[in-house]
């Protein structure tokens, strides 16, 4: 088998397993799948520490002045918590079909710790996004991995193991020392990254830089240019971004009422908050309640 065949192989056991458009959480813990049948510009998302990876079609992901592009030829990966752009490219009858696999720092640890491998000294914090080249061994993994979920005990017995193979492969590819910080973080990712969980679960409460640049054990001027290295936006911006994400989710989802969904991420002012949102978005959070469907 050459590369072209590894993918078509698994474009098509994606197609087989998603028919239509959507997302199917699998039942190998941390693994989904996603199928998109058409095209969409740059929206806001909030994408959790993954593996993503693509048979078909391609996807920007627009983090500050960074734009990452990965199709079926690399894999797109991110070891922190982070606010992005992403835009789906799609050709007419040709879905996006990919999957993603969380990050789980304890099943990596425990592969390190048998591995008696650490990070070298070299390790990068720029670093917790990158993109890889995809290997012919990691596609074989891959589609030893979607095989499996035609059986429900294959899922069960052999899925975990085919999950372990692929990060195993990983973390002996190029960035392999990205991953092995979600364990054996540097001190100063680790800082960063205990202050990015921090804002998540308080993003409501009064948020002060001082006070943050204070826990992470930083001077204001180095945590502001330590932490805009990890997510390549400022700790006032990110915090802005996680608010106005959260909002769009009480809107969508809950119904709330743009003043309501303010007061609940941490707004004062509605004005504010109302331009604020329109400027991410590029709609207003009154336009974007008024489209979620009735119930």
């Amino acid at each position: 088998m050459i590369l072209e065949d590894r993918i078509e192989k698994m474009k098509s056991l994606l197609g087989e397993l998603l028919p239509r458009d959507g997302l199917m959480e699998t039942d190998i813990k941390g693994v989904s799948l996603f199928r998109r049948d058409k095209p969409y510009e740059p929206k806001a998302a909030i994408y959790q520490p993954k593996i993503i990876m693509l048979a078909q079609g391609k996807k920007n992901v627009f983090l500050g002045d960074r734009v990452y592009t990965y199709d079926s030829r690399n894999f797109f990966a991110l070891t922190v918590p982070l606010p992005v752009l992403c835009e789906a490219l799609i050709e007419e009858d040709k879905p996006l079909l990919g999957m993603s696999l969380r990050m789980d720092p304890q099943m990596i640890g425990e592969m390190l710790y048998e591995m008696d491998s650490k990070p070298s000294s070299a390790a990068v914090m720029n670093d917790s996004i990158f993109q890889e080249t995809m290997s012919e061994t990691i596609l074989e993994s891959v589609i030893r991995l979607l095989e499996t979920l035609r059986s429900r005990n294959e899922t069960k017995i052999l899925g975990p193991l085919y999950l372990k193979e692929i990060l195993f492969k990983i973390l002996n590819g190029e960035h392999g020392d990205s991953l092995k910080e979600l364990v054996y973080k540097n001190r100063t990712l680790y800082q960063i990254s205990r202050v990015i969980s921090r804002i998540h679960e308080d993003f409501s409460q009064t948020l002060e830089v001082q006070a943050l640049a204070e826990e992470a054990g930083m001077s204001p001027s180095s945590f502001h240019s330590n932490f805009k290295s990890v997510t390549s936006t400022s700790p006032l911006q990110y915090i802005k971004n996680i608010r106005l994400h959260k909002a769009k989710e009480l809107i969508q989802q809950e119904g709330e009422k743009a003043y309501e969904a303010a007061l609940r991420v941490g707004y004062e002012s509605s004005s504010q908050f109302n331009r604020e949102y329109k400027r991410l978005f590029g709609v207003t959070p009154a336009k974007d309640r008024a489209e979620v469907p009735a119930v």
